[in-house]
């Protein structure tokens, strides 16, 4: 798990950096002025936002994956988790116009992590420090915090969802109507109205009860196996089916380190020829390691006194976790008091997993960026090659740059995010006079053809909805 997770965050961090003036310098879509503004919480900490400067956007992404890579080679681990999740909370705190669920997730388990031995296998750490204890099954108080933190994310996600989901069964078919994150391949199964019906309920009853798997008693090592391959399985449909980024393989890489200790001893068994390569690989980059920096395995030890500090630190957490999902929960009467909320905030343990939830989005459609020259030429800003046309797109999902841009739009078209308009339209404009001296924009128009996702396969007709116009 700790591997899989270390290499999502390098994934994640390369491809945040190719829009790196857009979503993190102040001559992008999100300067610091508009976020300290429009979306801050005074309790955030984010060393992204000392600077609007690029260049120096740059210095703490490159911080981020050098702990990142020592994250994934296990290299002082405790340390560089601890590194790692800190520089996941500034970054994610820099600009929460483009976070979804899975960042969420992800910086939840790091949270956990941090408590967590996932340094003792497949590491730079482990290589002298290999003592009987660690073959022994581990027991801390963080892994009953990690294994509750993974129920709910699918637990509270099915208790968040309407009717949609466990009355009609309509769900999947809305879900599969949003252009921009259904995937051509889900054409293949859209047309059969039973058949999402059935993935509706699959998908729901299977966020209810697979974290029941997690705790049951007999043959405790099956039934956990079973639960991990059902996520697996569940995030793999949904990689194929909708354009929803990295959640897929966030939702399985942290799910790994559910597998019983059986499992890996089963992998092992039948990989030491490559268990053994790899070893010397280990052991020889190691060894260099070891000469360059004089590197010595840390051996990290607490005092009785803050090892029960450190215990009843987690318990609280716990229980603070349950009641913030607790007190997302409509029927729920008792909420969390705001006076407490600011902990959440300080340490990034606010969540809602409201994915879909409590009915899909129906508001959907595609932008068009219609510019207009000083020769009083309209062209299609996103498509300059093609004459400037409002119809619909073969395939809107394809028109998404990424799926942070997908989800910077989504916010972009809510009424109470009309501040991002204007910051859009000048970024977009400015972008294209500099690639195009021989044809710059006096005006540029940032339209959404709006189009509502309606029943039993209905088409409505597009609106199209001026959002700003910049000149």
């Amino acid at each position: 798990m700790r591997m899989a997770i270390a290499l999502i965050i390098l994934a994640d961090l390369l491809e945040r950096l190719k829009d790196l003036e857009a979503f993190y310098a102040n001559t992008g879509v999100a300067p610091l002025e508009m976020v300290f503004k429009h979306c801050w919480n005074s309790n955030f900490i984010s060393f992204h936002a000392v600077s609007g400067l690029w260049q120096a956007q740059l210095i703490i992404f490159l911080f981020a994956f050098l702990c990142g890579f020592l994250l994934l080679i296990g290299f002082r681990t405790q340390l560089f988790t601890v590194l790692s999740w800190v520089m996941m909370l500034s970054l994610h705190n820099r600009n929460v116009l483009i976070l979804q669920g899975g960042d969420d997730l992800l910086r939840m388990v790091l949270f956990w992590a941090i408590f967590i031995p996932w340094g003792k296998k497949y590491s730079f750490d482990s290589l002298n420090t290999i003592t009987v204890a660690d073959a022994l099954p581990i027991r801390s108080i963080a892994l009953m915090g990690y294994l509750l933190q993974i129920s709910y994310v699918y637990t509270s996600s099915a208790l968040l969802k309407g009717a949609e989901w466990h009355t009609d069964f309509t769900a999947i078919y809305y879900a599969y109507s949003i252009d921009q994150i259904a995937y051509p391949i889900t054409q293949l199964v859209y047309r059969y109205p039973d058949l999402l019906k059935c993935f509706t309920a699959g998908a729901f009853y299977f966020e209810l009860l697979t974290p029941l798997l997690f705790f049951i008693p007999y043959k405790h090592a099956f039934f956990r196996t079973l639960g991990v391959v059902l996520i697996i399985g569940f995030h793999s449909i949904n990689l194929f089916t909708l354009f929803i980024g990295l959640f897929p393989f966030i939702g399985v890489a942290v799910s790994l380190g559910l597998l019983p200790s059986s499992v890996m001893h089963t992998i092992e068994k039948h990989t030491e020829n490559q268990k053994w390569l790899l070893s010397r690989f280990v052991l020889s980059v190691g060894s260099y390691a070891g000469q360059v920096v004089s590197w010595q395995p840390i051996k990290y030890g607490f005092s009785p006194f803050w090892s029960h500090l450190k215990t009843v630190f987690l318990i609280f957490v716990m229980v603070y976790i349950f009641d913030w999902n607790l007190s997302n929960i409509a029927k729920v009467p008792s909420k969390m008091p705001q006076q407490v909320k600011w902990f959440g905030y300080v340490l990034r343990l606010d969540q809602n997993w409201g994915m879909f939830a409590p009915a899909v989005l129906k508001d959907d459609g595609w932008f068009v960026y219609e510019g207009i020259t000083s020769q009083n030429k309209h062209v299609d800003v996103r498509n300059p090659d093609k004459a400037m046309s409002y119809d619909k797109p073969k395939h809107v999902v394809a028109t998404m740059k990424s799926d942070r841009w997908r989800k910077y739009g989504e916010n972009l078209i809510l009424a109470h995010n009309a501040y991002m308009q204007p910051y859009l339209c000048n970024y977009e404009k400015r972008v294209w006079n500099d690639a195009h001296p021989e044809s710059k924009l006096d005006t540029l128009k940032i339209i959404f053809m709006s189009e509502l996702s309606l029943p039993d396969y209905k088409l409505s007709t597009p609106e199209k909805r001026l959002l700003w116009m910049c000149w």
